[in-house]
């Protein structure tokens, strides 16, 4: 970011955008004071808590406690990355990027990018040709023995891969391009001897479409079991496994905004289910899902129907599932489970069973809460006082993961209706014993200390900067912790003067932890009338001063015992005593 795009761009964009404007044009905001109120767009909530201060230019959530200026804005409400974000800005205001080695960067990137989408469009396309041929008689004969209509097929650019001499041949590539592209995305493999071979040779193969319908990469089924019965594209610059959804952009394609997402393992079961008019079926690749891919599930719905098989195994997928998810689990999300019967997948129960009897065990899915109950209750033997709490030992660190409060509350009161402790002040103070920070309150984060109050002051007020003087920086800061952190703030506020919350916080993007910091400080509550904060302000500078005096005091105090002072000395600790003195009277 800071090597294409100066600070003081992003301070400029800043100066001239309000965030008022940008959200508006997204969420429905209502005057309330001097802030501005919404529902809030990051979860499901009845009263507004999402709040915009104007003056800031900042928001806050109070419901799931999402905030940040009008960047973090559009990089989570438009899913955009910050370049993204900061172009939408510039765009917006009017403002033109005067970096040509942004420009050239951004731009290359781009071109780069569709290049290789190209590449790989020309080679699905020849896959998909392919598949038409009379030489995959026996491709034909397996797919309609899997009874994969002809439709589908066509919908998700089913293909088949004969050998590399057929593609080097094509005359889609006598575009010089073509072949270094297709091995940088890794579906032409070079050998050591120079050798070129397609990666997918001899199989079907699933083109893996990103939000937009780009081809991105491939999947490849070959029937021939002496070999790896699926291979997919290796990570590439435009290709992450751990990042990719097979089928969103099919169901986006036909809801911008599904009501819920069914996730499958596999790509005939997205294919077949989806034939059978189950609507809004994806797949991770896998059984086990990323990070990644649980934060863009999130993103197209609220709702996620995870589909495992009901041995075994897969009752281990799924845990595993719900121990990656909980931590994503915010006010108004939904996670349920469904287990098929044992040895059938969700291709094979759906031909048996037809679309009405899938679309009952959709609505008959078991909720997570539920399932989290029946996995740790198998560990344990409720009988005893031991396996309570084992049980209790088991559940906490999962449940105190929660960032939903209300999920949370949730889960606490099942785990206590099974190990008989049904007081929820008792509950709260077990489960709160050896909470990580990030999950409390801000209030508990950040103690009321002098300069705790201090920082949060400058934070959200930066001209109070003026009230500050300049010779601060000449107090040295091992004398106060949190000193430095002040100094450092304070000197930014001076160098731009007319700084705001927002644009002070962006600052600090590229320093992660100093940015979360600041940016709990942006919106804590130090608990001070706004009408006497300035005097606030000022009182809490001079006890610095004070600290800094008493400081000197004692160290020449310290001198004239042991060693004695000087006539210099001396005067000083006279005019220290004096000032001191003074004070404490007023």
């Amino acid at each position: 970011m800071k090597n294409f795009i100066s600070k003081d761009f992003i301070h400029e964009i800043l100066k001239n955008i309000n965030i008022v404007d940008v959200i508006n044009t997204r969420v429905t905001l209502k005057k309330s004071g001097n802030n501005y109120i919404a529902l809030c767009p990051f979860h499901n909530e009845k009263t507004p808590s999402f709040t915009i201060n104007s003056e800031k230019q900042y928001f806050y959530c109070f419901g799931c406690h999402i905030h940040g200026n009008v960047i973090d804005f559009l990089i989570k409400y438009n899913q955009l990355t910050f370049l993204e974000s900061i172009k939408e800005l510039a765009y917006s205001s009017g403002i033109k990027i005067p970096t040509n080695k942004y420009n050239k960067y951004y731009n290359e990137l781009n071109h780069k990018k569709q290049k290789l989408y190209n590449s790989i469009k020309e080679i699905s396309t020849i896959y998909q040709k392919n598949l038409q041929s009379r030489k995959c008689k026996k491709i034909h004969t397996y797919l309609k023995n899997r009874k994969i209509d002809p439709n589908m097929i066509n919908y998700f650019n089913i293909g088949f891969s004969f050998d590399t001499i057929n593609i080097l041949k094509s005359k889609m590539f006598t575009h010089n391009d073509h072949i270094p592209n297709l091995i940088t995305c890794g579906i032409l493999v070079k050998t050591n001897i120079g050798y070129l071979y397609d990666r997918f040779h001899d199989r079907i193969t699933f083109p893996i479409k990103n939000e937009y319908g780009n081809i991105i990469g491939f999947g490849g089924r070959i029937l021939n079991h002496n070999q790896s019965k699926y291979i997919n594209s290796p990570n590439t610059e435009i290709f992450d496994k751990g990042k990719q959804i097979y089928g969103i952009y099919e169901t986006k394609l036909q809801n911008p905004k599904p009501k819920y997402l069914l996730i499958v393992e596999g790509y005939f079961d997205v294919i077949s289910l989806t034939q059978f008019n189950i609507k809004n079926v994806v797949s991770t690749l896998g059984t086990s899902i990323t990070n990644q891919q649980i934060q863009k599930l999130f993103k197209t719905t609220k709702k996620i129907i995870f589909c495992y098989d009901g041995d075994n195994s897969g009752e281990k997928a799924a845990w595993r599932t719900l121990k990656k998810i909980l931590p994503y689990m915010h006010d108004g999300y939904n996670i349920k489970f469904i287990f098929l019967p044992i040895n059938e997948d969700p291709d094979s129960i759906i031909h048996k069973e037809g679309t009405k009897k899938f679309k009952n065990r959709i609505n008959q899915s078991v909720n997570i809460l539920d399932f989290f109950l029946h996995t740790l209750l198998k560990k344990v033997n409720l009988c005893s006082i031991n396996g309570k709490i084992k049980l209790l030992n088991l559940s906490m660190p999962l449940i105190n993961t929660i960032p939903s409060v209300l999920t949370k509350i949730y889960f606490r009161r099942a785990i206590g209706l099974k190990i008989d402790i049904v007081d929820e002040y008792q509950l709260q103070k077990i489960f709160y014993i050896n909470q990580k920070n990030e999950f409390k309150y801000i209030d508990q984060i950040i103690k009321k200390t002098n300069m705790n109050i201090l920082i949060s002051l400058i934070v959200q007020n930066p001209d109070f900067f003026q009230f500050v003087p300049n010779n601060i920086n000449k107090i040295p800061s091992h004398i106060i912790s949190g000193l430095s952190f002040f100094i450092q703030i304070f000197k930014l506020c001076r160098k731009y003067k007319k700084l705001n919350t927002g644009q002070l916080i962006e600052l600090y993007r590229d320093q992660k932890t100093i940015f979360n910091i600041i940016n709990k400080f942006a919106y804590w509550d130090n608990m001070i009338n706004p009408n006497n904060k300035k005097k606030v302000f000022s009182d809490l500078i001079k006890k610095i001063y004070n600290i800094n005096l008493e400081n000197k005091y004692k160290k020449l105090i310290d001198k004239f015992y042991i060693l004695g002072l000087n006539k210099q000395e001396k005067y000083k600790l006279w005019k220290i005593n004096k000032i001191l003195s003074q004070r404490k009277i007023k």
